[in-house]
C-alpha cells in the first residue's frame, strides 16, 4: 500500500498539524485538539503461531467492551472470540448453523454496554449474547425490505438495518436503510443512497475499478449517511433531528487518470497469463467523471466523526480494496466535530482498518501480504 501511494504522490500528515495540504481545509480552532494515537498497540490478538485459538478467518468489526473484553466476530467460522484485556481466550459464542444463537452468515457485531449484539444477514436475526451468560434471539421481519445486507448497529432501543432494492449494469445500487426496535418491528426508514455502480465486462459483470460506495455508521444515538463522491455526511438523531458535515474539498486526480493508474497497478500486480483479460475487463469500465472523496468513516462516543480521505490506489475494488470499507492504508483521517466543525488530522498507524473508536482506544484489523489476519488496540490521548 505504501508505494502504491507514491505514484499519487500522496502526503501523510500526522496529528498535531492544524491543516491538511491535500484536503485544503484548515482546523477550527473551537472545534477541539484532535487525538493521537500510539503507534504501538497495547493489545494484539491472532499473532500467537499454532495457536488455533488465534487463527482468524475473515474477522468481522471486532470492538472492545467497556470492561477492556476484546470481541473478534468471525465470518468464516461463522463465531464470536472474546479475548481478556490482556488478549488470554475467554469464551467462544455462536456457530455454525441455525439454532439459537449460531449463524449462516455473521455479517455484523457490535456492543450495547456489556451486552454483545450480532447479526445474521440470512436468518434475518440479532443474536444477543448478555452479560449474564444468557441469550436472546430477535427476527427481523421480511416484507417490503427482502435485503437485510447493510447492518451498523444500534440506533435507541433498536438497529439500522437495510439493503439493495435496486440496481443493475450501468448504474449505482439503490440502497435503503431502515429503523428496527428492539423487538423487530419495523420504526420507518431512515434514508436512501447510491451505492456500488456496475458495468458489464468481458465475462460477465462487476463493480467499477473506482466504484464509489455508501456508508452508513451509528453512534448509539444518530445514524450517520454518506456517498463516497459527495463531500458531505448527514446524520439523522433518533427524534428525527438531521445535520450535515460538509466541506469544500481541493482539487483532486481526474477519473481519467486515477482509472490508467489503477489499470497500470492491477497489470503489474496480477498474474502474466491473465494479463490480456484483466486489461480487456478493466478497460472496458467507462471513465468516471469524478472520483471518491473519502472512502469510510467512524463516529466516536465523544461526539466526533473519523473520516478516511479517499486514496485511488488503496481503495480501489480493482486492486483488492473491500467495496465494505475498512481499508488497512493508515494514514491520514480527518476529524470533523458532529456540528460540522473540521478539528485537524488524526494520524492512524500504518496497516490499521479501524472498526471501533472509542474514548481511549481504536481498534483495528492488520492483513499481511498473505491474507493473514490479526487485531489489535491502540490507545488513544486525548
Amino acid at each position: 500500500m505504501k508505494g502504491r501511494r507514491l505514484i499519487f504522490g500522496a502526503l501523510v500528515v500526522l496529528a498535531g498539524c492544524d491543516a491538511d495540504p491535500d484536503a485544503g481545509l484548515v482546523a477550527d480552532p473551537g472545534a477541539g485538539t484532535p487525538p493521537t494515537i500510539e503507534a504501538e498497540a497495547v493489545l494484539s490478538v491472532g499473532v500467537v503461531a499454532g495457536d488455533t485459538l488465534q487463527e482468524f478467518d475473515r474477522v468481522v468489526t471486532p470492538f472492545v467492551l467497556a470492561d477492556g473484553r476484546l470481541v473478534v466476530p468471525l465470518g468464516g467460522s461463522s463465531e464470536i472470540r472474546v479475548f481478556s484485556p490482556e488478549g488470554t481466550f475467554v469464551r467462544r459464542l455462536g456457530g455454525s448453523g441455525e439454532g439459537p444463537g449460531e449463524f449462516r452468515y455473521l455479517s455484523a457485531a457490535w456492543p450495547r454496554g456489556d451486552t454483545i449484539e450480532a447479526f445474521d444477514s440470512r436468518l434475518r436475526r440479532v443474536n444477543r449474547y448478555l452479560p449474564d451468560g444468557s441469550l436472546e434471539v430477535v427476527a427481523i421481519p421480511g416484507g417490503e425490505y427482502p435485503d437485510m445486507s447493510v447492518a451498523v448497529g444500534p440506533l435507541g432501543e433498536g438497529w439500522v438495518l437495510g439493503g439493495v432494492v435496486a440496481g443493475g449494469y450501468g448504474e449505482r445500487d439503490t440502497i435503503l436503510v431502515h429503523h428496527f426496535d428492539r423487538d423487530g418491528a419495523h420504526l420507518g426508514e431512515l434514508g436512501s443512497l447510491e451505492g456500488f455502480f456496475r458495468y458489464a465486462s468481458a465475462g460477465g459483470g462487476s463493480p467499477h475499478p473506482l466504484s464509489p460506495r455508501a456508508v452508513f455508521a451509528s453512534d448509539g444515538t444518530r445514524i450517520y449517511l454518506g456517498d463516497t463522491e459527495v463531500p458531505s455526511i448527514r446524520s439523522v438523531r433518533t427524534g428525527g433531528a438531521d445535520n450535515e458535515i460538509a466541506w469544500e474539498p481541493a482539487a483532486s486526480i481526474s477519473g481519467e487518470a486515477a482509472l490508467e493508474q489503477v489499470i497500470e497497478v492491477a497489470l503489474a500486480e496480477g498474474s502474466a497469463d491473465q494479463g490480456f483479460f484483466t486489461r480487456e475487463r478493466l478497460e472496458a469500465a467507462p471513465v468516471p467523471a469524478r472520483v471518491s472523496v473519502y472512502w469510510d468513516f467512524l463516529p466516536d462516543r465523544e461526539g466526533f466523526l473519523w473520516v478516511q480521505p479517499y486514496e485511488p490506489l488503496d481503495h480501489a475494488p480493482a486492486l483488492g480494496a473491500s467495496l465494505s470499507g475498512r481499508s488497512g492504508s493508515g494514514g491520514l483521517w480527518w476529524l470533523f466535530t458532529a456540528d460540522g466543525r473540521y478539528a485537524g488530522p488524526v494520524g492512524i498507524p500504518e496497516g490499521l482498518a479501524l472498526t471501533q473508536v472509542t474514548s481511549t482506544a481504536v481498534v483495528g484489523i492488520r492483513r499481511d501480504e498473505l491474507g493473514v489476519e490479526t487485531v489489535h488496540v491502540h490507545r488513544v490521548n486525548r
